[in-house]
């Protein structure tokens, strides 16, 4: 096996900058950034994309994105002969600027770097590279590219919406506009200024020219990075009709974009249609302005990037690629849109669902349950995850509700985190929902959100307490997770054999499955087999929460149970507890529940999984990295196909 090292010394001098003005807690490894590409990126890059937008560098040093793909918009394009080569076959249009910044190669050792981001956005899967061109030819519309990768990367998922896409090779690409260079007081067309309003994603171009002292720790290089939002996210100035105002997402938090803007204040900008094939090219001078500077211009951000626009293409019906409509699924994470204070907002703006936190109940010293309220009744499906902005909380409320000061860190937060639904909104509640939440060490929002839940429950007693009257509120911002649900399966079929295997905290997906399938056998629809593995270090309290999402049912009074207790006669529901000590104070569970309890860990030669039928089962893991990783070779070792189980990797 070839071996995959870091690739950069450190971060670079613009980098440091930036993520000392962001105020960053803690900076993410440059050790992420690694120097060749590793085996399955070489295969998703060969085998996934539909297309791959590339960063190079004209004759002035301007960054410009292209958007490279065959001329049926197929896969197949790209094929990596080694791990650090990559060679593009690509079909060009009119218009696309990839062919003048490679016209001419001989001669332009610092203009050969080059840039590359591959993202599926069916899967939301994305890894980026960077190196230099090795050689380029044009033959008419074809061009062949081969780059010499030495930087690769995985990126964050966040803003990057769901959709499936086509081939659409009937196309008739059209250049509208097409300038190089801007006079001075031009404005952009109109059409191209809607045309950035109706956006909802973007390729970002950047470029890190290194001061000759510094090169040799930190190398030139560019970059392309994905942006994404709701469509008009990036904004256009009004005042001179030119500027562009990206707001800058939280996401992975090592500021490569930024970091190189702040070095060499260049940038590009290159905004596909997936819907329409237009495809929009940007080039120009970059500033991101910082806390006050940006919040001055767009209200509620706390860091912007401007592009002064110098040059410009757009070119209509050009991708051979659309998307199918009935797959496209809007990221939870992108915020409502943000406009500049010399806009004039629409009267009736897109605003995110309020939440109210009705009641806090604390566990143990590392567990805590949040009951909201939404303004609205929701729709939440049992494992989904709720993506909450709690930035009023933290910056307004929690100074003056517990022992806490935000510092520079909050403000440079979006105060927004995702976490799974341990209660679902039910039918007599349907606007009501439940987080299960641990507190993060070092982190911002958990650890306050705890300090509240202690301050009201002094005497630890473990009861839900009601903290309506303190007026905490949040913002829904969406509702994500597509995992699926189980549906009913008759006796007569089979039924469903399930196997849930769930590591400390992230047992939280199966809290809201437990009710699921509670609620549908108690209805007495389908047959149910349900084996529930946890593995925790609190077995008191994970035995604890698995009870009330059992017992929660039958205080709906569902079916022909009502208001009673009495076990759904086809559901067998047995827990396999693995912990380094038993339960002190077992809760009464229901008589169709069972619990054996096993000392220390699964084993990792799968004969616990075999022991439990796990071959005949539909397979679920949630938990910690680690924890999924040996769950997954111990069922792979009692003979479970691993592209069979579904997967989560439990981080907050």
């Amino acid at each position: 096996m070839i071996s995959v090292d870091q690739a950069f010394k450190g971060w670079h001098p613009g980098e440091q900058a930036v993520q000392g003005l962001m105020c960053l807690p803690e900076r993410v490894s440059v050790a992420a950034i690694v120097n060749n590409l590793p085996d399955q990126h070489r295969i998703f890059h060969s085998t996934r994309l539909h297309y791959v937008p590339v960063t190079t560098l004209d004759d002035e040093g301007r960054p410009w994105a292209s958007i490279l793909c065959s001329s049926e918009g197929t896969p197949g394009f790209i094929h990596s002969p080694s791990n650090t080569a990559l060679h593009i076959n690509a079909c060009l249009w009119p218009g696309d600027p990839i062919s003048f910044t490679l016209s001419h190669l001989d001669g332009r050792e610092d203009n050969l770097l080059a840039s590359g981001l591959g993202l599926e956005p069916s899967t939301r899967r994305r890894n980026k590279f960077s190196g230099r061109v090795s050689d380029a030819s044009f033959d008419g519309n074809d061009l062949t590219l081969e780059l010499s990768v030495s930087h690769a990367l995985g990126l964050c998922p966040k803003y990057i919406k769901v959709a499936k896409l086509e081939p659409y090779p009937n196309v008739a690409p059209r250049v509208v506009h097409d300038r190089r260079h801007m006079m001075q007081g031009t404005r952009l067309p109109d059409d191209v200024i809607q045309f950035i309003h109706q956006a909802d994603t973007a390729y970002l171009a950047t470029s890190y020219v290194a001061r000759s002292e510094d090169a040799d720790v930190h190398p030139s290089r560019v970059s392309t990075n994905h942006r994404g939002g709701r469509p008009g996210f990036v904004r256009v100035r009004p005042g001179d009709g030119r500027t562009l105002v990206l707001p800058n997402y939280n996401g992975n938090r090592m500021m490569n974009s930024l970091g190189n803007i702040f070095i060499t204040p260049l940038a590009g900008i290159v905004f596909p249609s997936f819907s329409t094939g237009a495809v929009l090219y940007v080039t120009g001078k970059a500033e991101t302005l910082f806390g006050e500077a940006a919040r001055k211009l767009m209200s509620r951000v706390s860091a912007v990037t401007t592009l002064y626009v110098t040059g410009f293409s757009f070119v209509e019906n050009a991708l051979p690629i659309r998307e199918t409509p009935d797959t496209v699924e809007d990221s939870p994470y992108c915020p409502p849109i943000c406009y500049l204070s010399e806009e004039k907002p629409p009267e009736d703006p897109y605003q995110d669902i309020a939440l109210s936190l009705l009641r806090t109940r604390v566990h143990n010293d590392t567990l805590a349950t949040f009951t909201f309220e939404a303004s609205r009744p929701v729709q939440i499906r049992a494992s989904q995850n709720a993506v909450v902005d709690l930035s009023h909380f933290v910056r307004e409320r929690a100074p003056k509700l517990v022992d806490w000061t935000p510092g520079n860190w909050a403000e440079s937060d979006d105060c927004v985190r995702t976490w799974t639904v341990s209660v679902p909104p039910t039918p007599a509640s349907p606007a009501t929902f439940s987080l299960t939440i641990r507190p993060v060490t070092r982190g911002l929002i958990t650890p306050v959100l705890h300090q509240l839940a202690h301050k009201v429950d002094p005497n630890r007693e473990g009861k839900a307490m009601d903290v309506s009257s303190l007026g905490i509120v949040a913002q829904l911002r969406g509702v994500g997770g597509s995992l699926r649900v189980p549906e009913p399966l008759a006796a007569c079929d089979g039924g469903r054999r399930l196997l849930w295997i769930a590591g400390g905290i992230g047992l939280t997906p199966f809290l809201g499955l437990t009710h699921h399938v509670v609620n549908l056998a108690r209805r007495t629809y389908g047959m149910w087999d349900v084996v529930l593995v946890i593995s925790s270090r609190e077995p008191e309290v994970m035995l604890s929460l698995v009870h009330e999402a059992y017992q929660d049912v039958a205080n709906l009074g569902v079916g022909d149970h009502d208001g009673d207790d009495r076990p759904p006669v086809d559901l067998t529901f047995s827990i396999h507890l693995f912990a380094e000590h038993a339960p002190t104070d077992l809760p009464r569970l229901p008589a169709s529940v069972s619990v054996t309890m096993h000392r220390g860990r699964i084993d990792d030669d799968g004969t616990f999984f075999e022991s439990v039928g796990a071959c005949e089962r539909e397979a679920h893991i949630c938990g910690p990295l680690p924890f999924v990783l040996n769950a997954m070779k111990s069922l792979t070792a009692a003979g479970v196909d691993p592209e069979s189980v579904l997967r989560e990797r439990f981080t907050y």
